[in-house]
């Protein structure tokens, strides 16, 4: 929840992308709904957890593994353009890679990994 009140400052009516849908993703996507998030797109390769993340505010689900782009690429075609905000909660120096490059040019904050 730091992360994304203090650190990130997620703004109401914002769209946030949450990599990893575990105990932190979760806590994640509960702040940026919290902040107001209009949009809170889960990414996990694990498709059963999306039933659990919407209770948390998650709106969207993408799986990675159901695609043959890049996920950075999925998730700046399905915005226009990029997320607001973007936050990696694996630990997974790829999925850094990803988290930042599929933010809008201007708003780079990621959350540091657990």
């Amino acid at each position: 929840l730091e992360a994304v009140w203090n650190t990130a400052k997620v703004e109401s009516g914002s769209i946030v992308a949450v990599f990893g849908l575990g105990t932190v993703g979760l806590a994640v996507a509960e702040g940026a709904k919290s902040a107001g998030a209009s949009r809170i797109i889960g990414i996990d390769i694990d498709g059963k957890k999306f039933d659990t993340a919407k209770n948390f505010g998650v709106t969207e689900f993408i799986n990675p593994k159901e695609h043959d782009k890049p996920i950075q690429q999925v998730i700046v075609d399905l915005t226009d353009g990029g997320v607001d905000y973007s936050f990696e909660c694996i630990g997974n120096v790829s999925v850094m890679r990803a988290a930042l490059e599929c933010c809008h040019k201007v708003n780079t904050a990621a959350a540091v990994p657990h």
